[in-house]
This record gives C-alpha cells, sequence and structure tokens, in this order.
C-alpha cells in the first residue's frame, strides 16, 4: 500500500483524528520504552499500566474516549488502522522485519499528512481532554517522536 497517498488523502477532520491518535499511542510507547528500559525518566509501574490501559484499549476499540465525546474513524480509515495494527504486532512484537519496515513506513506516512501543526494540536487537545494522566502529562514526549519522523 502506498501509506504516503492514503494519509495525504484523508479528509482535515480525517488527519485531525489520526493526529489524537499518533500523539496518544506513541507518547504511550514512550512511557513504555522507558519503562522496560529502566530509565530515570521512567514513571511509576502504576502510572505505566495506566498509559497501556488507555492506549491499548483504544487501540483495540479504535475508539479515543475525550471528555467531549469518542473519537472514531471512517470505515476504511479504520481497516487500514487495524492493518497497520497487525504490522506493528508482527513487526515489533514477533520481530518480522519485513514487517517492521512497512509498519515504520505506515507511522512515517502518517506523521508527515498530519504535519507538526496538528500534531502540536492534538497534543493540546489529549492534555485538556483525555481522562489518562500519564499520557495527558507526557504528551511533548510522543510529540518529539513524531516530529522526529517529518
Amino acid at each position: 500500500m502506498n501509506w504516503f497517498s492514503f494519509f495525504d488523502n484523508l479528509s482535515d477532520d480525517e488527519k485531525d483524528k489520526i493526529a489524537i491518535l499518533r500523539v496518544m499511542e506513541c507518547t504511550n510507547g514512550v512511557i513504555q520504552h522507558a519503562h522496560r528500559g529502566s530509565e530515570p525518566y521512567a514513571l511509576s509501574i502504576e502510572d505505566t499500566r495506566e498509559a497501556m490501559k488507555f492506549s491499548m484499549g483504544a487501540m483495540k476499540r479504535m475508539t479515543i474516549p475525550l471528555k467531549s465525546g469518542n473519537v472514531t474513524f471512517t470505515p476504511e480509515t479504520e481497516k487500514v488502522l487495524r492493518q497497520i495494527r497487525e504490522l506493528y504486532i508482527s513487526g515489533v512484537k514477533q520481530g518480522n522485519r519485513e514487517d517492521f519496515d512497512e509498519f515504520m513506513m505506515a507511522s512515517v506516512g502518517s506523521s508527515r499528512a498530519v504535519g507538526k501543526e496538528r500534531l502540536l494540536n492534538a497534543a493540546k487537545t489529549i492534555q485538556k481532554d483525555v481522562n489518562c494522566k500519564p499520557i495527558c502529562e507526557h504528551t511533548s514526549w510522543g510529540v518529539g517522536y513524531l516530529v522526529g519522523l517529518l
């Protein structure tokens, strides 16, 4: 699949939702990485678990619960996001190099399509509208990772 084309052709509204998803999941990813690596900035085990539970629950349901209402995706976008999740599991969790490379292309494609401004706006939305303290307080970690992909 041409990830760049797919994400570039999404509506502005869908790109806004993708930005929220990406900041949420990448913030969680940094939190999990810090914990596994016993980094000095790692959060408590309770906060690490809370972030994982929130993020993984949202990914499994393809719904991000906000105080102002749920973020959901069009059926086509949801289908593609589920494909990307399968690539993540196979590539990152199970070590399939080809799927990892494809997952990274999808990740870069989505990041470039939404751009830095949307990522920063998504972080603000998460900070004020998500009921998960560890993710809300550390969105800069996810944004920093994603901006590095641009």
